[in-house]
């Protein structure tokens, strides 16, 4: 979709009228029945259709609001909700947003701060954010099409914000070397013209690199949704001294309100964990954010806690562990089908769910040498390592 074709449906009653009318109805029934009968184009009308349906969770204010949005822009997007968590951290009063896209983390950024300049180097996506601001009304951002590193000099802000791309040669990258503007080779630049810089890095990206590529670190945001990494952000401030000893690592997921910070100094601290056969009470299987993190001793210390030899299976007395899922240890077998086939029967179990550590093979396969369905809040661990173990949980919390 063009950018012009996308704003001349949106910019017409009759088109804006379909849209409104027609969002939860087949969009092939409605190619056929209106094809040749309308003044706009319908085959945009019908992309932005599907586009609102799924942007209706991920990013409200586009299907509410009817923005213009391709579908490239769409998946790149921040969703709403994280882009509102980012808004609690950063603030004041100039924010130069060097890679502003489709403009949701702007739109949201701005509500702390007294002005935005939004700089994107992609003419189509500029077109498409500027006609949306003047549609939301938002009068604290603008937006500036040009090359953000080349705006720079002569520039002073007191937050510099920059989500670089990622995609290099087709595919995606977490090398700080191949992301796009470059910045390692910018980052004294930006120094010079803001206070405070927010960098979004890819969910992957190791936190180890972090301290070895970057100086005046401030915090570390692991950010999820529905325990889902989403990105992994910094802060840098350029009035810290070259050392992390105040620095945190925020851990937080927009779904479910779970805030932690833990002192980076945690992120380095390695716990010996011993695997003790029968210490299996409860079961923890760490989040998302706490796996992320790594900072298991951070949740683990002082709890008495013993850690399976090979995976991030966590076993204790303690019948909840903070950052973790916990599962009450009911019965444990040999990894046999003739030994967990035994378990399930002495507890009367055809549905449950399958987890696999150590062997490559899919749920559903064990199912069917089980003779099991999937779901329910009974769960089968199955554990292939020097100790293969069978251990049937049931969901605690």
């Amino acid at each position: 979709m063009q950018s012009k074709d996308i704003i001349t449906v949106l910019s017409s009653n009759e088109g804006i009228r379909f849209i409104q009318n027609n969002l939860n109805k087949d969009p092939v029934a409605l190619a056929l029945k209106y094809a040749g009968k309308t003044s706009f184009d319908l085959k945009i009308a019908l992309q932005l259709i599907a586009i609102y349906r799924k942007a209706a969770q991920k990013v409200p204010i586009i299907s509410k609001n009817l923005l213009a949005i391709n579908q490239r822009s769409y998946e790149q997007s921040t969703s709403e909700e994280v882009a509102k968590y980012k808004s609690t951290f950063i603030s004041g009063g100039k924010l130069l947003d060097l890679t502003a896209g489709i403009g949701v983390d702007s739109i949201y950024l701005a509500e702390n701060f007294e002005q935005v300049e939004a700089i994107e180097l992609n003419q189509s996506l500029h077109l498409l954010a500027s006609f949306n601001l003047k549609k939301l009304g938002v009068t604290n951002i603008k937006r500036i099409h040009g090359d953000a590193i080349e705006l720079l000099p002569n520039r002073v802000a007191d937050w510099i914000y920059v989500d670089p791309d990622r995609r290099s040669s087709h595919r995606r990258s977490v090398d700080l070397r191949y992301l796009k503007p470059d910045i390692l080779g910018n980052i004294d630049l930006m120094k010079k013209v803001a206070s405070k810089i927010y960098i979004k890095l890819s969910p992957l990206f190791d936190l180890s690199e972090i301290m070895r590529c970057f100086d005046n670190l401030a915090s570390v945001h692991v950010i999820a949704e529905k325990n889902e990494v989403k990105e992994v952000g910094i802060i840098i401030d350029c009035s810290l001294a070259n050392e992390t000893s105040n620095a945190f690592i925020h851990l937080a997921d927009v779904y479910n309100n779970f805030r932690v910070s833990v002192p980076f100094e945690e992120y380095f601290s390695r716990k010996n964990y011993t695997y003790e056969n029968n210490y299996n009470k409860f079961l923890h299987i760490p989040s998302v954010l706490v796996a992320k993190s790594s900072c298991f001793h951070f949740f683990t210390k002082s709890k008495g806690v013993s850690k399976h030899l090979n995976f991030q299976i966590f076993f204790s007395k303690n019948s909840a562990l903070t950052g973790f899922r916990t599962f009450s240890v009911i019965d444990k077998s040999s990894l046999t089908v003739k030994k967990i086939k035994e378990s399930l029967r002495k507890n009367n179990l055809n549905k449950l769910n399958i987890i696999i550590k150590g062997i490559n093979e899919s749920p559903a396969k064990w199912h069917k040498k089980l003779g099991t369905t999937d779901g329910g809040d009974w769960f089968l661990f199955l554990l292939k390592s020097r100790d293969n173990e069978a251990i049937l949980c049931r969901r605690f919390i």
